[in-house]
């Protein structure tokens, strides 16, 4: 018979509860480890999909195509009279082609109901022509009410002596709506002929000094991806139309320099 007086009973009990609490401590270590090895392993496949979305979203790129406008009337290769609108691509182009941008899918997943928000800051006022104009023809007329340009629509009428003619909407905003980019598809997107109307009256305007106020057309890029997300991008341009007195034919020329769509820091680049 094995005798177990009162302090080595009291031992046993300490060390017994001294044991059930280690076994409770690794317990709870085990869990806390595993818990942060379950959210460890979550964290990296959130960062996965999120990296593979990145991957796989539309990267639309809106490039002009030309250098600088070039703006007729009459142009013999007109249909009814109106004014045509031609672009050097290069400085010695002697066969300037209509003004057209480029838009590009440099991502790897295609941008789908791609929409193309023209929107033209014209801080120079109401349109007018001075008087000069109106015995070749050129005038402007309002057409009444569109509410989706805010106000009243200008026209700029083109008339000749024959009694033909055409009329020209004068717009600020503008939208071009593509089905679909690909990736690594490429796209010809012309200019708003509406918006080249509106320089071309600006150029008349202004005559041979620049506009007062900067004229700054910026295009809002915004698609679908395959998953239902929609991404948006901007692009911005400056636009600076004059006219040098040609009345045979008009001719207006005008330069569009890209712009930053992001702040700079003022000062000089280098010290």
């Amino acid at each position: 018979m094995i005798v177990i007086d009162a302090q080595d009973s009291s031992w046993l009990q300490a060390l017994s509860a001294i044991s059930t609490a280690v076994a409770v401590l690794f317990a709870a270590v085990s869990a806390w480890t595993s818990w942060v090895s379950v959210e460890a392993a979550r964290e990296a496949v959130k960062e996965a999909r999120l990296a593979r979305r990145s991957e796989l979203e539309p990267k639309l790129i809106l490039e002009k195509e030309f250098l600088d406008f070039q703006f007729y009337w009459p142009h013999p290769d007109s249909l009814n009279g109106e004014p045509v609108f031609l672009a050097r691509k290069h400085w010695k182009d002697s066969a300037p082609d209509p003004p057209t941008f480029s838009l590009q899918n440099f991502g790897q997943s295609p941008a789908l109901e791609v929409t193309i928000v023209w929107d033209l800051s014209d801080p120079n006022g109401e349109f007018r022509l001075p008087e000069q104009f109106e015995p070749l023809g050129l005038m402007i007329m309002d057409n009444g009410s569109n509410h989706q340009q805010g106000g009243s629509v200008k026209s700029l009428m083109c008339s000749k002596p024959n009694g033909g003619g055409a009329g020209l909407p004068l717009y600020r905003k503008w939208t071009t709506d593509i089905p679909s980019c690909s990736p690594n598809q490429k796209r010809t997107v012309e200019f708003p002929v509406h918006l080249l109307n509106t320089f071309f009256v600006r150029g008349l305007q202004v005559g041979a000094t620049m506009p007062k106020e900067d004229m700054v057309l910026t295009a809002t890029v915004s698609c679908y991806a395959v998953d239902q997300t929609v991404y948006k991008t901007q692009f911005r341009w400056k636009v600076m139309p004059f006219y040098h007195g040609q009345t045979n034919p008009i001719a207006v020329y005008g330069h569009f320099f890209e712009m930053p769509m992001y702040s700079k820091p003022d000062g000089p680049r280098v010290a």
